[in-house]
């Protein structure tokens, strides 16, 4: 399996079904795990969780459900520490079930919380090495949570939804990197320790950074191929058209900056108005940052995604000329966070 699947995997999908798959997958090799379940609930519910399954029959799946609600979530159990069936925890046991051997990781993101759940059939104590596998995953299980959670938070704000609807009817590939960019620039926002109200501020505008591309026409926007000069003169003048379709519409004073100026470069060779070092915003960097980053790891018809070892290579050559160095170095420490489940499983 490519050492960097998990990176990109659960940026790219919109779906915990999909990522579980994955997930099973990955863990299958790495550590023998064959059966997984993932059990959600929102604050809000009163019913029974969901339930997202790996290679797990239904009637486990629903003793392993009810043990959830009765041992509220395994809270009592701390994370990564294993329940075996002999064990008897506050009334918490594996009898019922076909499993010698779990493995419960807990789930809290935002309004939502549950577990998931590693199982073996067999007696199975996990190295040290083997459980960091297995946190590391269940971090992008959160962040897989958090996407899904701020994609439908931001459809509820109506001045946005029509316009962002629109973009997704014309290119699917742009709202797919509209909401990639806003993920990781909220990945580098919290690393900086940026406040709960300047990470909103940061979402919505990525998510809204390439809205002016609903006016760049079909045959460039959607070329199979590499743009003439005269076409990426029209591209570039997507950032401000972005600000004039949203300059008027209520509450968004604070987003324009990050439409209009994402392309600035910290030497002043960027676009559209040619700022530079200061003069550029310190949240249009981030996102400036995010969406490069995005656009180098993303598959494109003319040519494929670039390995994370290149793009951490061109984000260190490109520190203080394109980017912010600061930022650079953050983000370089996001990705080594990231990519440590290279080093544990491939033993690099």
């Amino acid at each position: 399996m490519q050492n960097s699947v998990f990176f990109k995997s659960v940026i790219n999908s919109n779906s915990i079904f999909d990522s579980m798959g994955l997930l099973g997958h990955f863990l299958k090799e790495t550590i023998g795990c064959e059966h997984i379940c993932l059990f959600l609930m929102e604050d809000s519910q009163r019913q029974e969780p969901a339930a997202y399954t790996y290679n797990m029959l239904q009637v486990d799946t629903n003793q392993l459900q009810q043990l959830a609600v009765e041992a509220d979530f395994f809270e009592r159990i701390p994370d990564g520490r294993p329940l075996r069936q002999d064990d008897k925890i506050d009334g918490i046991s594996l009898e019922k079930t076909s499993f010698h051997t779990i493995y419960p990781f807990h789930i809290k993101r935002n309004s939502t919380y549950g577990t998931l759940l590693l199982c073996f059939q067999t007696q199975r104590s996990l190295t040290p090495e083997e459980l960091q596998i297995c946190r590391i995953n269940k971090l992008h299980m959160d962040q897989l949570i958090d996407k899904i959670y701020f994609r439908k938070q931001f459809l509820k704000e109506q001045s946005y939804e029509s316009l962002f609807n629109t973009l997704r009817m014309k290119d699917s590939f742009t709202v797919d990197h509209c909401y990639n960019v806003a993920f990781y620039s909220l990945l580098l926002g919290e690393k900086i320790g940026l406040s709960p109200s300047e990470l909103e501020l940061l979402k919505v505008a990525a998510l809204l950074h390439d809205i002016g591309k609903l006016a760049i026409p079909d045959h460039i926007l959607m070329k199979p191929g590499r743009l003439t000069d005269e076409e990426f003169g029209v591209i570039r003048q997507h950032p401000a058209i972005g600000y004039e379709l949203l300059k008027d519409l209520p509450e968004v004073q604070d987003i324009l900056p990050i439409v209009r100026w994402h392309h600035e470069r910290i030497d002043g060779r960027g676009y559209p108005d040619g700022l530079k070092g200061d003069e550029i915003p310190f949240l249009v960097r981030i996102v400036s940052l995010a969406d490069a980053f995005d656009a180098m790891t993303s598959t494109r018809v003319y040519r494929s995604s670039l390995h994370v070892d290149e793009v951490r290579k061109q984000l260190i050559t490109n520190a203080n000329t394109q980017f912010d160095e600061q930022l650079v170095n953050l983000f370089l420490d996001i990705i080594d966070e990231q990519m440590t489940m290279r080093t544990l499983t491939l033993g690099e």
